[in-house]
């Protein structure tokens, strides 16, 4: 099992106009250069994609928002910026030195060093019950099919049966399968085309059938 780490967050409250985020291209770039099948993309997430996951978080539903891949923080930024409580986000980042990056960034966030492939198992570690949304920039593109598959189920599952998947993907289909779809139990619909990201991207909503 991986070692999950957190950043201290005991009753700390960081007002978001002090945590003064800027993203830092060349840590997401390095690492990317480093493990590519891992990262995905040579760039971060543009402002405009973030802000189009962002928007189909649902701030009227219950429970935690999950941000998986967290990168340079670019979208863990935009949930902020919609109304996403601090004390309801959990970021996931299993990339050591962009994790030691947005924790210094978001010190009043919960930012964990973990594997989405053990998603419920991380979140059970930290009394997380409730998911309103799982919001994942991982690159299911580019990823062997049995890890794809493992995490998709992973997700699937900690959503139970009112939360939703917010993903995005660089191609043309949905980047869980229909037969994942089906196997998981999950419906899925494009919620938003970005073309003002490097490349044009695609936010896909699901939630259970």
């Amino acid at each position: 099992m991986h070692q999950v780490m957190l950043n201290k967050t005991e009753d700390t409250k960081i007002p978001l106009v002090q945590s003064k985020y800027r993203r830092k291209r060349h840590h997401f770039i390095f690492a990317a250069m480093r493990s590519p099948f891992k990262i995905g993309a040579l760039l971060p997430s543009s402002k405009a994609l973030a802000r189009a996951m962002a928007s189909g978080v649902d701030l009227n539903r219950a429970g935690a928002v999950v941000e998986l891949g967290a990168g340079t923080g670019v979208v863990t930024h935009a949930l902020l910026q919609v109304g996403v409580k601090p004390e309801n986000l959990v970021v996931i980042e299993r990339d050591e030195s962009l994790h030691a990056l947005i924790s210094n960034h978001f010190q009043h966030l919960k930012i964990l060093k973990a594997d989405a492939i053990e998603l419920d198992t991380v979140l059970e570690n930290i009394g997380v019950t409730k998911i309103n949304a799982v919001v994942s920039s991982l690159p299911f593109l580019v990823m062997p099919q049995e890890v794809r598959n493992a995490i998709q189920a992973q997700m699937a599952k900690v959503i139970g049966e009112d939360g939703v998947i917010i993903q995005f993907t660089y191609g043309p289909k949905s980047p869980i399968t229909p037969a994942q779809m089906r196997k998981n139990h999950l419906v899925g619909k494009r919620h938003k085309l970005v073309v003002a990201n490097v490349p044009p991207a695609h936010v896909w909503i699901y939630k259970k059938a």
